[in-house]
């Protein structure tokens, strides 16, 4: 039992290696001795002093130049950062309105952030938008990038236009190339309508909206790019559903009522018929609802809300593709360091009554601005998140002191390109893996780790799988199939290879984590907002040893700690009797292992030295994920509970054992995961049952066999 071994051993070294105890913080690099910044939305009403410390501790700063953002300011002064002169260059966030010039992206350092890509315009202008998808139409099928409505651009299409209109007469939309909120959108119903003396956009209008209580709506959704080389894409899980504030109707006569069809919020709420709903808690009341509040809507009449979703992330990742190659480009030629950028996005989707979406508008910089309590609500979460998930290093950029790893222009031109190729059997090349790309893996598993309410839609097992003929053309910088398909690997093990033995090997590995994590945070000092949440915490994990105690063969003596404690002490306490737990789960595990002669189904388990390595280096969350998936495929976790079992229990239904079953490997969820709406015991039933990217997550098919066989390759040329 290597991994065992190593869990004692580590167990007992010395705290001398160990890096320094900070609240808010995760460690990265290859040795975890780079400490990143972890934000809480709550932070901006509990003003804590433990978690502003960190950020004053190492002098962190921030800029906004050309535009405002009270939210922004507020989530960064409060988690220790200060703001600096918009000219200068002592900063490690520069928060602007618009694209920056290339000689500053050239000119930033290692730790410095800007919330913009070059050439981002490739996207958020409209023009440049349909060109792009039109482009990608014409090479792989207008079928397959049908996401935006028929569109042209005038005075240059005007021939086509006038046409397309004598063919199908209807309602068009027109919109400036280059605007937002609403500004310059009108309908017309005959060509001789429109002006030919600037640059516009014509759309077909979408005249068989979906409605809700008889009003038009459409969705903005919050759209994360860390990195467009390689493309790595995250949607975050709540959005806004904004609605008109007049009742729709298609009759020409009402053409000219934006309050009826137009939805941007900038528009309607000029209308004397706008309701603004003033508490927190309720999400389907007004003209502004939460995405999961539309979504449960449309479940209970009826609706397919997966495939919906599952349609509307087809939809995120086709439009970003068509536009990859220009931004990629530009990031080769402007930025110095691959983490230098990233981007939010905001995705304006309108579906119509056949469920389908249709791309509206991508937006450069989405409103932050609150004006409800249901935007606070989001909005901080997802500002939180995103910072947290993006990694600001904790540096004094007075220092510039350039960190061992950095990687930039001249290290990623050492990398050279190989070719991949795709057959219809999935064979795989061997690939060479440079150290430059398995900094990028890392990076993007560190910010996996780091996700908070941001779920990855590519690349993902699915999203390769779909998207591979595109990627391989626009791809021009690492090998795409090998990076789509070890990033599957740090992230999902495959559930057939994984036998009993093996699965009780990554719980122990996982109660051996969650033991360290409780010790750590024992030693931190955590402020008072944090202290209920960690009690709460706690409660699950000693649920969870009564329950899992009971099931080993030796008795173990189990107290639980007195609530009179203060929290380090009951974190330490509660620590050690999870120890004594591993220790005895494991001699049952060695047992297990010397009764049996043969595996069964040996020739499909996971190779012994490839799991060994996976259990040492798998994050938590990597392996909470392992277990999910093994628990789905075997309809059940008894095997992580030990052996012993008691014939005058009584037996309880399916459903509940399900629903226990579920807290055994998420029972203890990280504190800066948690968001100012959830409680733990609500975060929990939130993840498996309420929301549309968990199904999709966790009950999705099981990801292609070649991934894992690659992995096997890789490990065999020593590669990991």
């Amino acid at each position: 039992m290597p991994a065992v071994r190593e869990q004692k051993d580590e167990s007992e070294s010395s705290s001398e290696d160990e890096p320094e105890k900070l609240p808010c913080v995760a460690w990265s690099g290859v040795s975890k001795r780079i400490p990143v910044l972890l934000f809480c939305a709550e932070a901006i009403v509990s003003k804590d002093v433990a978690i502003r410390s960190v950020g004053e501790k190492y002098n962190l700063a921030f800029k906004i130049v050309r535009t405002e953002s009270r939210l922004v300011r507020g989530i960064l002064v409060n988690h220790g950062f200060h703001e600096v002169h918009p000219n200068s260059n002592d900063f490690n966030l520069m928060w602007t309105g618009s694209h920056l010039k290339p000689y500053l992206l050239r000119s930033l350092q290692d730790f410095q952030k800007v919330n913009h890509f070059p050439r981002s315009f490739e996207l958020t202008r409209k023009d440049r938008l349909y060109k792009n998808i039109q482009r990608m139409q014409q090479t792989h099928g207008f079928q397959n990038f049908h996401i935006v409505p028929q569109t042209f651009v005038l005075p240059a299409e005007y021939q086509e236009f006038s046409s397309s209109f004598s063919k199908d007469k209807g309602a068009w939309i027109i919109k400036p190339v280059a605007s937002s909120r609403g500004r310059g959108i009108y309908l017309v119903s005959s060509p001789s309508q429109i002006p030919l003396d600037e640059n516009i956009l014509v759309s077909r209008y979408i005249s068989n909206p979906l409605l809700i209580d008889g009003f038009k709506f459409d969705v903005r959704l919050y759209v994360l790019v860390t990195s467009y080389d390689p493309l790595l894409i995250y949607l975050y899980e709540e959005g806004l559903a904004r609605f008109a504030t007049v009742k729709y109707d298609h009759a020409t006569a009402n053409i000219k009522n934006q309050f009826m069809h137009l939805t941007n919020y900038s528009v309607n709420k000029k209308s004397s018929d706008y309701v603004s709903c003033d508490d927190p808690e309720v999400e389907d009341y007004g003209n502004k609802w939460s995405m999961s509040a539309m979504l449960r809507y449309l479940r209970q009449e009826g609706k397919d809300t997966t495939l919906l979703m599952g349609q509307i992330e087809d939809l995120i990742v086709k439009a970003l593709l068509s536009a990859e190659i220009h931004i990629a480009t530009a990031c080769k030629m402007f930025v110095p360091h691959r983490c230098n950028c990233f981007e939010l996005y905001g995705f304006d989707v309108l579906i119509d009554s056949n469920l389908k979406p249709w791309l509206l508008e991508v937006n450069l910089s989405p409103s932050l601005a609150c004006d409800a309590p249901l935007d606070l609500k989001i909005k901080a979460s997802m500002i939180s998140d995103m910072f947290s998930l993006v990694g600001f290093v904790c540096q004094d950029p007075l220092l510039r002191q350039p960190r061992p790893d950095r990687a930039g222009i001249d290290s990623r031109m050492k990398n050279p390109t190989f070719p991949c190729v795709d057959t219809q059997d999935k064979a795989l090349m061997c690939f060479i893996v440079f150290p430059g790309q398995m900094k990028v893996l890392r990076r993007a598993q560190e910010e996996y780790d780091r996700r908070g309410g941001f779920v990855r839609i590519f690349p993902t097992p699915d999203t390769w799988e779909l998207y591979s003929v595109a990627f391989i053309i626009l791809f021009c910088v690492v090998p795409s199939a090998l990076f789509c398909s070890l990033i599957s690997w740090l992230f999902v093990l495959v559930p057939p290879s994984c036998s009993k033995v093996q699965a009780r090997m990554a719980f122990s590995s996982y109660l051996h984590r969650v033991q360290l994590r409780l010790l750590a945070e024992s030693r931190a000092n955590m402020g008072p907002a944090w202290t209920q949440k960690e009690h709460d915490q706690m409660e699950l994990v000693v649920r969870f040893l009564k329950r899992a105690s009971s099931n080993l063969r030796q008795d173990m003596c189990l107290e639980e700690p007195s609530r009179l404690l203060c929290l380090s002490d009951r974190q330490r306490i509660l620590s050690h009797q999870l120890g004594n737990f591993i220790q005895l789960y494991n001699q049952e595990t060695k047992q297990m292992v010397e009764s049996l002669d043969k595996i069964p189904n040996e020739d499909r388990c996971i190779n012994s030295n490839v799991f060994q390595e996976f259990i040492l280096e798998a994050s938590e969350s990597d392996l909470e994920e392992v277990l999910m998936f093994y628990t789905q495929k075997n309809k059940s976790a008894s095997v992580f509970l030990g052996t012993k079992c008691d014939s005058s229990r009584v037996k309880r239904t399916s459903d509940e054992n399900r629903e226990s079953e579920r807290h055994f490997f998420i029972f203890y969820v990280p504190s800066h995961q948690l968001r100012m709406k959830y409680d733990t015991a609500h975060v929990i039933k939130e993840c498996f049952n309420n929301r549309w990217w968990s199904e999709r997550n966790t009950l999705k098919s099981h990801p292609p066999s070649h991934i894992f066989k690659l992995v096997c390759d890789l490990q065999v040329l020593g590669v990991f």
